[in-house]
Order: structure tokens, then C-alpha cells, then sequence
């Protein structure tokens, strides 16, 4: 039962953000193809392996941090992919490294420090964020 309310919960609150991220044909195919472990070049230094998803999230600035004039203070992203220490999205809007933000997913909550942003192209950044808190859903027992 908890379980689903959560779920239900989550579905109600991504239906009152609007989606404003323009994703490229490219982008967006890439999304729908890809699953499961990423792979790296011998260029990144990584700690632990990437898995690529393709879900929605809810973004808001933790209270800890700074959020910049004309910055959206809650939004909807697209995770892109998660690993044991952080987690890339795709946002419509420009975010900062070192920025705090807080993340709600349909079975966890997350804060993370933004640490690199890419701009792909108008209204679509890819962020990369690290881990610093997480609460899991609490699942019916």
C-alpha cells in the first residue's frame, strides 16, 4: 500500500511540472536505445560503474545552496544515468557546479552537487552531479 501511494504521489506531482527540456532527434534516440552499464573511455576517472535510465525527476535547490536569479526553483529533468557515487540528468535550464539540488525520484529522494553542466543545445544541459544524501522509499512490509 505504501508503495503505491508513493507511486501515486509521485505521478501527481511530475503532472504539475511542466517538461520545457528540447531534446535532439539524436538525444532522444539515444535515450530510448540505451539500458544498463555505460561504457567509459580510458580518459574518465571514475569510481564506480554508470547505468543508464531513462526516468523523470523533480529538481528543486536545497536549502544549503545558492540559486542565481531567473533560475527555475522547481523543474522536471530526465535522469540520464545513476551510479553508486552520482548521477547525470538532462534539465531545460543552466545549472552551476557546486550548486546543492535536491532530487525526487518515484523511489528515492536524493540530494547531489552539481559538478560538471554541458549544453547540448537550447533549453537542454546534461548535468553531472554527486551523491551527497539519499533517502529510499520506504517499501510496505
Amino acid at each position: 500500500m505504501l508503495v503505491e501511494h508513493r507511486q501515486q504521489s509521485f505521478e501527481q506531482m511530475i503532472e504539475t511540472v511542466v517538461m520545457k527540456i528540447q531534446l535532439t532527434d539524436a538525444l532522444r534516440d539515444a535515450l530510448e536505445l540505451e539500458r544498463g552499464a555505460a561504457t567509459s573511455s580510458p580518459f574518465e576517472m571514475r569510481n564506480s560503474a554508470r547505468f543508464r535510465c531513462n526516468g523523470k525527476c523533480i529538481v528543486t535547490f536545497a536549502a544549503e545552496s545558492y540559486q542565481l536569479p531567473g533560475q527555475e526553483s522547481i523543474s522536471l529533468a530526465i535522469v540520464r544515468d545513476v551510479s553508486r557515487t552520482g548521477l547525470g540528468i538532462i534539465s531545460h535550464q543552466q545549472l552551476f557546479p557546486e550548486q546543492v539540488i535536491e532530487l525526487v525520484l518515484e523511489n528515492a529522494n536524493l540530494t547531489a552537487r552539481v559538478a560538471r553542466v554541458r549544453r547540448i543545445g537550447p533549453n537542454c544541459f546534461e548535468v553531472g552531479s554527486t551523491l551527497v544524501k539519499h533517502r529510499l522509499a520506504k517499501s510496505e512490509a
